[in-house]
């Protein structure tokens, strides 16, 4: 999990990650793109791997940089679906939940 997180990083990434102190703000500023505050994204194989906020307008090259490089696919949850009492996930409950699915390329 380690080699994971140290990919989310290396990209710019950091656990817990805020992309402006004002989220109503934010969106006013970037009215057409795809945010999630404080969003979790998981793997199949690892659960949740790492929070914080992603604007899925900008930050969606860098998600699949780290999905390639990891070699694996990364789901995208709300804050709500991937916190608290559902932190521990199987396979099924992260495809039904997830917002956006990051396939890997096998390259």
């Amino acid at each position: 999990m380690e080699e994971i997180i140290e990919q989310f990083e290396k990209n710019g990434f950091i656990v817990g990650r805020l992309i402006a102190s004002s989220k109503s703000s934010y969106r006013n500023f970037y009215p057409g793109h795809t945010i999630y505050f404080n969003a979790n994204i998981f793997t199949l194989e690892d659960g949740k791997v790492w929070y914080g906020d992603v604007d899925l307008t900008i930050d969606l090259e860098s998600l699949q940089k780290i999905a390639n490089q990891i070699k694996k696919d990364l789901y995208v949850l709300t804050e709500m679906d991937g916190r608290f009492e559902n932190t521990q996930l199987n396979e099924e409950q992260i495809k039904e939940k997830a917002k956006l699915k990051i396939i890997h390329n096998n390259d």
